[in-house]
Order: structure tokens, then sequence, then C-alpha cells
């Protein structure tokens, strides 16, 4: 109340004063030096040093700190739904949850993908190697075999040919003897000559049918040709032929003679030249030839396999096979690792600690990636925001301090600036800036209104005076004020700084404890006696 009734008491001074000067005769204008018995009365101030600061005050709105959208990943029917409109939450804390029976069978199913591919890794990095291994051995096997057959084929080939013309020509001349022996009668001899003539004959058969076997077995081979296969047959048929001949023969020679039996080995012997001939034509069409060169692919064959599984060894295939075993491990453990996302993408939890303050959907609604369902605040911290014109934000930095009046909130709180825009709006041409305010109990709701003063300038340890001191020489353009020194008046020019409210920084012209005129210097003079009345 004090403070409420020293501007009341000034004023009726001052009026006091100029009435007084009023009704007294003219006197010189300040700066004049007079010298007058009659003693002024003034109030006065003294000079002191304090702190002077100049403020910008701004007008702003509390806001949560964070304000987050809860959006579900994934869509499906909402089976589970946990909290409440004005729930707490706490970050990770499970909100709601989507049917998931189709996203656990995806789950299932990569894991069963999973295993097999570390099973084929496992089985590539144990069996690779052994495999190109075994591929080697294998075709070097088989290069061996087809050299064998190719040896085989040279040895039996024309051997078994010319030996057919001679066996074929053998088996004439022994028809032909036969027949002169049947038409003039059989000796002893002739029948010992006709038993080993059999005995020969079955001997050609039995090769003829081991060669056939051998034949055989190098056409399953593909050692052959068809065609030989087939002229082993037809050798084979041939002999069978002659050692039937040949026992009739005998038969003849011992039971003697008939005409048929005449007519009928002349009829052996023209087919024994006709399989003569045909054996002749065989030689010259060199059949073994091409058994030989077919025998030869089969080699040259082998041999190239042979080359590439050896690359392959050399090259260390079986790494490749290791590596892509690897990377379809990988893969499934990729694919599982997805479907166990969105399994757990199912489950809705609070990405922050908050506040729900929003429920968009209820049990059994469809949610949906593009709709929220829930938002959520955190005022354990709220901010400030408000705006400054651009020509105050030279004035802001990050860090400065400020306080915060809250409607509502008794006290007066302290923060700093955490934030200014980088860009200006277009149209008002102010900036955003930012205020942090921890807020533990709630007490500050978002959307109140706040007050915020932000010192710019800051003067510490500065001399200070009433502004009311001061008196403005508009003339000179200077700034003057009265002391008393010793009991006179004593006009001085002063320089002036920051002003606040009613006190005055004083740059220049004034110590500290001078005593500075704050009521009547308006009307006083130069070297005018005065005195002191403060209250």
């Amino acid at each position: 109340m004090k403070r409420f009734w020293i501007p009341i008491f000034i004023i009726l001074v001052v009026a006091v004063i100029a009435m007084f000067r009023f009704l007294k005769p003219e006197q010189p204008a300040i700066g004049d030096t007079a010298q007058t018995d009659e003693i002024i009365p003034v109030e006065i101030a003294k000079a002191k040093r304090g702190e002077i600061r100049t403020e910008l005050q701004l007008s702003g709105t509390i806001e949560a700190k964070s304000r987050i959208m809860v959006v579900p990943k994934i869509s499906g029917r909402i089976i589970g739904m946990e909290v409440l409109e004005g729930e707490k939450v706490a970050k990770g804390e499970i909100l709601a949850v989507i049917e998931h029976e189709e996203l656990q069978l995806a789950v299932q199913q990569a894991e069963a993908t999973l295993a097999s591919a570390e099973s084929g890794y496992s089985q590539a990095q144990q069996l690779a190697k052994v495999k190109v291994e075994s591929q080697v051995m294998q075709t070097k096997a088989q290069l061996k075999a087809a050299e064998v057959s190719l040896q085989q084929v040279k040895e039996l080939s024309e051997i078994r040919t010319v030996s057919q013309i001679e066996q074929a020509e053998a088996g004439l001349r022994s028809l032909v003897a036969n027949m002169d022996k049947i038409k003039n009668g059989a000796r002893d001899e002739d029948r010992q000559q006709a038993q080993a003539g059999l005995n020969q004959v079955k001997v050609n058969l039995d090769n003829a049918e081991k060669n056939h076997i051998r034949f055989e077995n190098l056409f399953k081979n593909g050692a052959i040709s068809q065609q030989s296969l087939e002229n082993s047959q037809t050798q084979l048929d041939v002999v069978k032929a002659q050692y039937k001949i040949a026992s009739e023969q005998l038969q003849l020679i011992e039971n003697g003679a008939r005409n048929e039996d005449i007519i009928a080995i002349e009829a052996q012997v023209e087919q024994a030249k006709a399989s003569l001939r045909l054996t002749q034509a065989q030689v010259s069409s060199k059949t073994w030839e091409k058994d030989i060169a077919l025998a030869q692919s089969q080699v040259d064959t082998a041999q190239a396999v042979l080359l590439s599984a050896q690359a392959l060894e050399s090259a260390k295939s079986w790494e490749a096979d290791i590596i892509t075993a690897k990377t379809a491990k990988t893969q499934a453990s990729i694919a599982l690792k997805l479907a166990q996302k969105r399994l757990r993408d199912a489950t809705i939890k609070a990405p922050i600690s908050g506040v729900v303050s929003q429920r968009y959907l209820d049990l059994g609604g469809m949610a949906v990636p593009t709709a929220p369902i829930f938002e959520i605040v955190d005022i354990d911290t709220v901010k400030v925001t408000t705006d400054v014109i651009e020509s105050h934000l030279s004035e802001l930095t990050l860090d400065q301090e400020a306080s915060i009046t809250i409607e509502g909130i008794n006290s007066v709180l302290t923060s700093t600036i955490t934030y200014i825009s980088p860009t200006l709006q277009p149209i008002q041409r102010t900036a955003k800036i930012e205020f942090l305010i921890e807020n533990p109990d709630a007490t500050i709701k978002p959307g109140m209104f706040a007050k915020v003063t932000v010192p710019v300038d800051v003067r510490e340890n500065t001399i200070l005076i009433p502004r009311i001191s001061i008196i403005e020489d508009v003339e000179s353009r200077t700034q003057n004020v009265f002391v008393v020194e010793n009991g006179v008046s004593k006009l001085r020019s002063v320089e002036i700084g920051l002003a606040r409210g009613a006190e005055v920084e004083i740059l220049k012209g004034l110590n500290e404890g001078e005593a500075v005129i704050i009521a009547g210097q308006h009307s006083l003079k130069v070297d005018e006696i005065v005195n002191v009345v403060n209250p």
C-alpha cells in the first residue's frame, strides 16, 4: 500500500510547487544561474546500483509434448480392446489385438521352410564336396569302361568277320566232301572225319554263342551298333545251321544215303555257299569300322565328361552349392522374421507413455492401416508454443531462459527456449518458438493460456535512478537531472541506457549515491536552495 500512495503524494507535491511558482515573479530559465534566498521544497532519490533488463512479452498456448496417432500396420477385426479413453498407458503396453490365426499359420509354415533350408545347408556343407569328388571318380570309371569296350571291339570286329569266312569256307568244303562220300558210299575213315567235322562245328557254335552274348552286352553299353548285333545273331544262326547239317551228315553216313538224302545234302551245300557269300559281303562292307568308330565316340564322350567333372573339382564348385544352400537358408530365415513381425503387428502396443485421449474404434471393429485406432498424448512434459515477429527473432537464442505465467497456476514457472522455427509464416511474418515445462502431476493441461517473459538484455551493477527525475531539453535533445549538492540544486547532463518501468539506467553523468531530485525539479533553477521534504 505504501508503493501505491507514493505516486499520489508526488503528484500532489508537484501540483503545490507548480501553484507556488505560478504566484512568484518570473525567474530565469533552466541553465541560468540565479541566487535567491527562497528555499524550494523538493524530493530526492539516491542513485543506486542494481540490475535492469528489457523483456519480450509473449502469449502462448500449452500443448502436449507428444501427440501420437496409433495406426495399425495390418487389417483385421479387433478381437481385444484393452484400454479406455483417459487411461494412462506405459510405452509398450498392449492397447488392442487384431485377429491373427492366419498369421500364426504363416509363421509355422515359415518355420518349417527354415528347418528344411537349414537341413539342406547342413547337407551341402557335408556332401557337396564329396558329391563332386564322387562324380569325378564315376566319370573316370566310365572312361575306363569305354576304353575297354573300344579295345574289345577292335579285337573282335575284324578278326570275327575274317574267321566267319574261314568257318563258312571250311563248312562248305566239309559239306562238299560229305556229299561226295555219301554219293560214293561211306567208309570208316569217312565216319571218323564226319564226326570230327561235327565236333569242330560244335566248337564253332559254342564260340558263336559266347560272342553273341558279348555283343549283346556291348550293345547295351552303347559300344556297338544295332547292325553289328544283328550280324552277330546272323553268324550264330549260320553256325547253328552248320551244326545241324553236320549232325545230319553224320547220321546219313551211319545209316547210308538215300536219294532224298542226296538231294538234301546238295541243298545244304547250296545253303553253305550262300552263307559264304553273305559273310564275304559283310567283310567287304567293313562293318567293324563302324563299331570301332562308335566305341571311340563313347570313349571321347567319357573323356569330355571326365574333363568337365575335373574342372568342377578344380573350381571347387561345391562352394557354389554351399553358398546356394546358405542363401536359401537366409531367405527362409528372413521370411520367418517377416511372418513373425506381421504376427507381432497384430498386437497393437503403445508407442509412448501417456494418456489415451481418443479411442476411435470399439471391440469388433475393423482395423485398417489408413485409419487410427487411438490417440495418445504425453503430458508429463508439456510445451508452450508462441509466435514471435521477425523483428524480435534476433534477440532470441536456444536455451535462453524465460519465466512463464499460466492462468490457474499460482506459481511463476521457469523454462528455456527449446525450439526456434527455421522458417517464418509467410502471411503473419512470425516464427514458432517452444518452451518445455515438466508436468509430473498433470496440473498443466493442453489448451491452457500462458504468458511468457523473455529477458533480452540484462545489465547488472549499473547506475539506476527513477524515470520521473529525467528532464528532456527538446532544443538540444539532451537528458538532464537536478541533483542536490550542499543544499543547492545542480543541473547534470546524463546519458540514458535501458529503461524498465519506473527506473532508468544512467550510463554517464551520475555516480552511485548522488541525490537526484524526483519532485519539484521542473520549476527549479540552477543553484537554488532546496529543502528535501521526502516523507
